[in-house]
């Protein structure tokens, strides 16, 4: 159960403002990216940040950022938006909401549609949304499977019809296996797009080598 504290919600915005600012730095040194060389990729994303007003953020001298801003600069550091939200390498709880504190790892719950909040029940209305959720993640996972088993199945098949190879029969058998995955990662796939349909969601595309199961 998350610790509550009175909080002042401006008191609140900032602190979190910093949190945030302070996984944007830290993102940032790992990708051995200067403040210009981040500014500069927030401009050819399309959204133009200043370095200065980027140093003013991360050293805490701004009070809030923008959604916009949190966006642009997640996709420049090529990172999950929540991760700058929420780091999950945090030890130490983070006061997600005012007067809410909670392990880093329930708040990232909340965020990403696992579970509800920190400091909520469970609700009917609730569930039901992070079940939609749920299965679009289900979604992309059983086509980055049927994308991953289809490669290797190729690939299989190539070097089982290498006659210098002398582990043809092994990659026969390879190929054999990785064809089968893939056939059982479509059929959730087409199963997953039923299950979106019945809720009244609209389904992802498909790649070309799915593009049958909307047939």
């Amino acid at each position: 159960m998350p610790k509550r504290r009175s909080a002042a919600p401006g008191d609140w915005s900032v602190a979190y403002t910093r949190t945030v600012a302070a996984n944007i730095r830290r993102q940032r040194e790992q990708a051995r990216l200067t403040v210009q060389g981040l500014a500069d990729r927030c401009t050819a994303l399309g959204y133009p940040l200043e370095r200065t007003n980027l140093y003013k953020l991360e050293s805490g001298g701004r009070a809030s950022m923008s959604v916009a801003e949190l966006l642009v600069l997640a996709r420049a550091l090529d990172t999950p938006p929540m991760l700058l939200l929420v780091p999950l390498t945090r030890d130490e709880p983070l006061e997600i909401l005012p007067g809410v504190v909670a392990p880093a790892t329930e708040a990232a719950a909340w965020l990403d549609g696992t579970a509800p909040a920190p400091d909520a029940e469970d609700t009917e209305a609730g569930a039901g949304e992070r079940a939609a959720l749920r299965l679009l993640r289900d979604h992309h996972a059983a086509v980055s499977e049927w994308t991953a088993r289809s490669s290797a199945a190729r690939q299989s098949h190539e070097r089982a019809h290498d006659d210098r190879d002398p582990h043809r029969r092994a990659w026969q058998e390879a190929a054999r296996q990785h064809t089968d995955h893939a056939a059982h990662a479509a059929d959730r796939v087409a199963h997953l797009r039923a299950a979106l349909r019945l809720r009244g969601l609209p389904t992802p595309a498909l790649p070309p080598g799915l593009i049958h199961l909307d047939g």
